[in-house]
Parts: C-alpha cells; structure tokens; sequence
C-alpha cells in the first residue's frame, strides 16, 4: 500500500470504530473468497459489516477509541466485524463458526469499553434477538386477558345450555 494512502484508510476504519455499538475479532484462517461474501451478506442484514485489514493499520485506527482494549488480540489473520446490532452480529458470527468448524474463529469482542472473551461472545449469540423479547412480552400480556375471556365465557355457555335444555323440555 502507497504511504499516502495510509492516513485515508486508517480515517476510515477508525471511523467504523467510532460508529460502532460493538466490535469482534475474528481469525479468519481459511476463509474463502466466496465465504467471506456470504458471512458479509449475513452481516450486512444485521447492520453490521466485515473488514479485513492489516493489523498494523488496524491498531493505529483503534487507538484513542473505545475499543482499545482489543487491541493485544489484534495479530495474525484477523478480521473485524463492526456492528450496530450486538446480539444480531453475535449470532451470524456464532452460527458461521459453528457450521464452518476451523474457517472463522471468535477471538475476542468490544462493547462499551469492555473486553468480551470469546466464551462472552458466544453467551450474546445465544440470547434472544429484541424481536423474539418483544414477543414474549406480548405473549405475557395477553395470556391473563385471554384467560379471563375464557372465564366469562363459560358461564354464559353453561347458561345457554341449561336455557336450551329446559325449552326442549317443555
């Protein structure tokens, strides 16, 4: 890479740090070109993106950043995954290990200032996305409802078969 275009990519990924709610650090080891495509289409449908840089550059952009304390797992063949949507990122990342065993591994992860281990990763994956939380409190709100509708039913049920029964008799 030309040394003046250096400063231009570094404004640019350490912009990416800026505007985002949480990182991860992932080694990509034996990815493929259409693999990493794929895992930047699941990404990009959760509001976050995949980059593979240099370290070099990387560490200089993270500097003076909320993310800095990831900045000792930036070595070897890392990618970065910027997010906006921490639990949604955490899952596509999560479910592409899982099913592509070696090709992608979670290093570590950044939210808030915090380091997140690998295992901390993992743990966000496995919560439930807003959407699936919201339903659920739906589902808690209506219930009680649901059931005293029943309950006001019955009666008059009850009642519109005792009345029926006593009209066939007489």
């Amino acid at each position: 890479m030309e040394k003046g275009k250096k400063p231009e990519v570094i404004a640019r990924i350490k912009k990416s740090f800026c505007e985002s709610e949480a990182i991860f650090v992932v080694n990509q080891n034996k990815m493929t070109v259409s693999g990493t495509e794929q895992l930047r289409k699941q990404l990009r449908d959760v509001e976050s993106s995949y980059l593979v840089c240099k370290n070099t550059l990387a560490r200089l952009a993270v500097k003076d950043t909320s993310f800095e304390c990831v900045l000792p797992h930036l070595g070897g063949q890392t990618a970065l995954v910027f997010s906006k949507n921490i639990t949604g990122s955490a899952k596509v990342i999560h479910e592409y290990a899982s099913k592509n065993e070696g090709k992608i591994v979670i290093l570590c992860g950044g939210y808030s200032g915090n380091l997140l281990s690998a295992a901390d990763v993992v743990t966000l994956a496995k919560l439930p996305s807003m959407d699936e939380l919201r339903a659920r409190v739906i589902a808690v709100i209506r219930t009680p409802a649901r059931r005293i509708a029943t309950l006001l039913q019955a009666p008059a049920s009850q009642i519109a078969r005792v009345l029926s029964a006593y009209s066939e008799k007489q």
